[in-house]
């Protein structure tokens, strides 16, 4: 029994155990700043059915996709963080473990927050200005979205990489 126990805390050791869920309101509320600018600026109305349904469609594929980028980046940053030696008591092992996680999740949202809005506001703004307005709110939010996930595989195969090369 000590031995599975053993193994069990071995596993759990390598699991970063946080509030996933409240990514995805994270998430949510990025992904509403181009539907807002959509309206303000675009003057795309949301009252038509057809609006709303692609207000609803690419807020929640946005939303989705944007939660996965929070993961993938989180877990990348904090392993990326993590040192390969004991740094200290147990006490102290499991607080810097904490504090790295803090880190690893604000660094996250700093960055993809910032890049989506930047990215975002400017395929509506200049890349798909002569478009239909409504075709640019659907694929301004898709595509930077889209492109951040494939950024955050991208620096998690890095990472790993890197983390393989150290053991």
């Amino acid at each position: 029994m000590d031995d599975d126990t053993l193994l069990e805390e071995r596993i759990n050791a390598n699991v970063l155990q946080y509030p996933k869920h409240l990514l995805s309101l994270v998430a949510l509320i990025t992904s509403l700043q181009p539907v807002y600018f959509s309206h303000a600026i675009n003057g795309v109305e949301w009252g038509q059915s057809i609006n709303a349904l692609f207000y609803v469609l690419v807020t929640l594929f946005t939303t989705y996709t944007l939660t996965q980028v929070y993961i993938v980046m989180v877990d990348s940053e904090f392993w990326s963080r993590q040192r390969h030696f004991t740094e200290g008591t147990e006490k102290d092992e499991k607080l810097l473990r904490r504090l790295r996680l803090q880190v690893a999740v604000g660094y996250t949202l700093f960055f993809v927050n910032g890049v989506f809005f930047l990215m975002c506001t400017c395929l509506m703004t200049y890349i798909f200005r002569h478009t239909d307005p409504l075709t640019a709110y659907v694929l301004s939010p898709s595509l930077t979205s889209a492109l951040l996930l494939y950024i955050a595989h991208k620096n998690k195969e890095i990472c790993q990489r890197r983390l393989r090369r150290h053991k």
